[in-house]
């Protein structure tokens, strides 16, 4: 550190860093999630304030033509305590997530998917959400290594995505924790994110070499 750069751990009250240093502890990446062609900005914006708040630090967004635009209002912020990575195409996410191994399961409503609960949640594990009216496409589709569905017992057929993405990431965080997975970063990660989430708080840039993402 040079004599004109500042820890910003030196800017926090200790409240402030044992927040921020319990939710490094919980965070985890062998779970992900995955957004392909969702379009409205508040249901984007949805998913990934639920996302930070259970816990997740990866998505994975196969943009559609609109692109990917969060609304600021639903966020709250919360999207800039995450790392979001955007594939060109579904072909080239899914390809990504099986070479870090990763087994991608897609939501779907037909008989051919396992009850939410069912789902290896001691794996590493892709959860892939379509979009709001069609669902995933069938290049995703093909890709996957399995098929999930949330059980309904009432008339309706579909929840909104946002709400199918709460319940099941809460199902999936509960399900890690009964396996004794809580949070999965390795001590190097743990510190590099410590350190990213302390210059974020404390509004300064990150030092040189840092990871921003």
């Amino acid at each position: 550190m040079t004599a004109r750069e500042v820890d910003p751990a030196e800017l926090l009250l200790d409240r402030r860093k044992e927040r921020i240093d319990a939710v490094v502890a919980q965070r985890v990446r062998g779970l992900t999630l995955v957004l392909e062609h969702v379009h409205d900005p508040h249901n984007l914006a949805a998913v990934l304030r639920t996302s930070e708040a259970l816990g997740l630090q990866d998505l994975h967004i196969v943009a559609g033509p609109k692109g990917f635009r969060p609304s600021q209002a639903v966020t709250q912020g919360a999207d800039k305590w995450l790392d979001v990575h955007q594939h060109a195409s579904a072909a080239v996410c899914a390809d990504e997530l099986h070479h870090q191994g990763f087994r991608i399961f897609g939501s779907r409503l037909d008989g051919e998917a396992l009850d939410l609960a069912a789902l290896p949640f001691g794996e590493r594990l892709a959860l892939v959400f379509g979009n709001e009216r069609d669902g995933l496409s069938s290049e995703f589709a093909e890709r996957c290594d399995g098929f999930f569905r949330i059980p309904m017992l009432g008339f309706s057929q579909s929840f909104n995505i946002s709400v199918a993405v709460g319940i099941t990431l809460a199902t999936a965080m509960l399900a890690r924790r009964q396996r004794g997975l809580g949070g999965d970063l390795p001590e190097n990660d743990r510190e590099a994110l410590q350190r990213r989430f302390y210059a974020l708080a404390a509004n300064v840039p990150a030092r040189r070499g840092e990871p921003t993402q």
